[in-house]
């Protein structure tokens, strides 16, 4: 049985990808298991994933205070009863697991672990990705599903904060760098948002099947793009921040 983490940050795809291994015949999946707000990890780690029913340890969500590293042990990758899972897996962000001293023992059994696969998401322009979480704290909206009635909120132009974003590109960009360097040694596939899931979605989903270990099937695109508006649509201010970000690292997420 393969155990792996879609490790990364918000608004990288993970929800599409999470979706998509969740229908997968032989796939055990669970979504943000260390979140911040206790109810969203009970949510995470009961609503993937039915058709396997409960195991000797499915009712055991994380709660606080807990030993990370024995709750991933001994809740979610442990052997299972049934011979049809192969790969077991949840959604892991830079940001999870670190309000203290014990949920921290996730990142280290994780490190220690050498066997543990890693899918890493990423996306190159973290304009986007941040733009992106503005909107979804403002609307609520954290994903469409294709052909569901809902909400689809569509913002008029924000006037924004460069500064924030330059904080939040400064601290993916370490995070981003310090996974790399902790898990250069487990076996581990990039996965870029554009490139990869938006650009060619059903042969990232085979590679990462492979990747896995598990038989290739069909992997449906089950949810549409949030983003309308170019961010030169959408922020109202756009000439600062082009401003702010001109002679950075960054420079180049803008138009």
């Amino acid at each position: 049985m393969k155990c792996f983490i879609l490790l990364g940050h918000g608004r990288s795809g993970s929800t599409l990808v999470v979706r998509s291994l969740t229908e997968h015949p032989n796939v055990r999946m669970f979504g943000e298991l260390f979140h911040y707000e206790q109810k969203e990890r009970e949510r995470a780690f009961h609503a993937l994933n039915k058709k396997f029913g409960p195991g000797k340890h499915e009712t055991n969500f994380y709660h606080e205070g807990e030993d990370g590293a024995a709750f991933l042990r001994n809740s979610v990758f442990y052997q299972r009863p049934w011979s049809e899972i192969l790969a077991v897996g949840y959604k892991m962000f830079y940001l999870h697991a670190r309000g203290n001293a014990n949920v921290s023992k996730a990142w280290d059994y994780l490190i220690e672990n050498k066997d543990i696969h890693v899918v890493h998401l990423s996306r190159a322009n973290l304009l986007h990705s941040w733009l992106s979480l503005q909107i979804a704290h403002i609307t609520k909206e954290w994903h469409w599903q294709k052909g569901a009635p809902g909400p689809r909120t569509l913002l008029p132009p924000l006037k924004l904060d460069p500064i924030e974003c330059e904080n939040y590109c400064n601290q993916t960009f370490a995070h981003r760098q310090w996974a790399i360097e902790r898990f250069q040694d487990h076996p581990t596939i990039e996965v870029e948002y554009e490139a990869d899931i938006v650009g060619r979605f059903q042969e990232t989903m085979h590679k990462l099947q492979d990747f896995l270990e598990i038989p290739r099937g069909p992997a449906e695109q089950i949810l549409e793009k949030q983003a309308k508006r170019k961010p030169s649509e959408q922020i109202i201010n756009y000439d600062e921040f082009k401003e702010h970000f001109r002679n950075t690292l960054y420079e180049s997420f803008f138009e």
